[in-house]
């Protein structure tokens, strides 16, 4: 994975290793690409570098000094942005699906900085087990032992209904509507066909032959994401609230029966 990288990527994530290995010490116990990093998607000019750390344990002068440790200021990210969470074992390791994160920390030139030390009440929490359910998936870490050792991997019919939960906040709440709600919309829509999880190209490929009265506006998409984050949305916002309804009723379909109307905590 790292392999393919640009070098400048490469030369940051090992400085990242370093500074977590400095700080965290014997604490640290996995380091683990998820998103795009993971799935072998990186899009230079458009990727953020999301990355997982396991620890034993870290008080809350720890977690301040790696915020500060990893911010663009002290770490100049190469590439968009770095996207950083840390758990402790114990929260990862029974297989939630809540946020249960120690340390949340956005950071680079095209993110808006962000530090977090444990959830929010009225934080969207589903994007922290779609992320540890796709590094269990693809077993790469970059420390440590394999990710599904200590990312305890979340059963299809428990992790569904939060992927249903993300779609449904694009649509309802008009998170993100362009580029990357539509490939996201795919990426949710081929993990529930097939359950297992893909990058934004295949995903989307497979999606125009799944549903190919809106290959128009996938194909539409992927152009307007391969040219990069500052050329900005290329697609109708009334196209995609069409598809993310057709995805959201596609992903109902699939849903077993018995987690009708369960709730995820963790």
């Amino acid at each position: 994975m790292t392999s393919t990288l640009p070098p400048d990527e490469r030369g940051y994530l090992a400085g990242v290793l370093d500074r977590l290995r400095a700080i965290l010490g014997d604490a640290l116990l996995g380091v683990y690409p998820t998103g795009s990093l993971a799935l072998d998607g990186y899009s230079p000019g458009r990727s953020d570098i999301d990355l997982i750390a396991v620890v034993e344990r870290a008080g809350p002068a720890v977690l301040q000094a790696l915020a500060a440790e990893l911010s663009h200021d002290a770490l100049r990210c190469p590439a968009t942005g770095l996207e950083f969470v840390l758990y402790e074992r114990s929260v990862v390791a029974d297989a939630g699906t809540g946020a249960g994160f120690a340390l949340n920390l956005n950071t680079g030139r095209a993110l808006p900085p962000k530090v977090g030390f444990g959830a929010s009440p009225d934080e969207a929490v589903f994007w922290y087990p779609i992320d540890r359910s796709i590094s269990s998936q693809q077993g790469v870490a970059l420390l440590g032992p394999p990710p599904a050792t200590l990312l305890a991997p979340v059963p299809f019919a428990t992790l569904l209904p939060v992927v249903v939960e993300s779609v449904e906040a694009r649509l309802h709440a008009d998170l993100d509507l362009g580029d990357n709600a539509v490939l996201n919309g795919c990426r949710s829509l081929r993990y529930a066909a097939q359950r297992r999880w893909y990058p934004k190209r295949p995903a989307a490929e497979w999606a125009t032959r799944a549903a190919p009265e809106f290959g128009p506006l996938i194909h539409a998409a992927l152009r307007g994401y391969a040219q990069g984050r500052a050329a900005g949305d290329t697609v109708d916002d009334a196209e995609v609230h069409a598809f993310l309804t057709f995805v959201l009723d596609r992903l109902g379909q699939h849903r077993p029966a018995a987690t009708a109307g369960s709730r995820h905590g963790g």
